[in-house]
């Protein structure tokens, strides 16, 4: 697997405009930090997975690219859902955090598979 930097840095600028998005969709809420860098970070993830990484298989890094889209919609959707619902920020911290693990555990998996054969 090889990360190119140029569009590692693009995802970031593209993660830290969508948390600034929510940033401001969120108003004077208490909470509006927490869902912004919880949006940021888990959207970079995914958009990492999805634009910056390769590898040296075509059907290997459809794989990544797959699942890294699929969870970046889930991440968004979520996010847009928690933007504009009253909420606490334990559930939000909670399901963010457990969707972005469960992302990194089925890339990991999917990465070592693609290694070994």
């Amino acid at each position: 697997m090889k990360i190119n930097k140029i569009l590692l840095l693009i995802a970031l600028g593209i993660a830290a405009l969508a948390g600034y998005g929510f940033f401001a969709a969120n108003g004077d809420e208490a909470y509006r930090l927490v869902i912004t860098f919880g949006s940021g970070i888990s959207l970079f993830v995914c958009l990492a997975g999805l634009i910056a990484v390769t590898t040296p298989g075509r059907g290997s890094s459809a794989n990544i690219k797959v699942l890294s889209a699929v969870f970046f919609i889930l991440l968004l959707v979520e996010n847009l859902i928690f933007t504009f619902v009253p909420f606490r920020i334990a559930p939000y911290v909670i399901v963010t955090g457990i969707l972005l693990l469960v992302y990194v555990l089925i890339g990991y998996a999917v990465g070592k598979a693609l290694e070994n054969g």
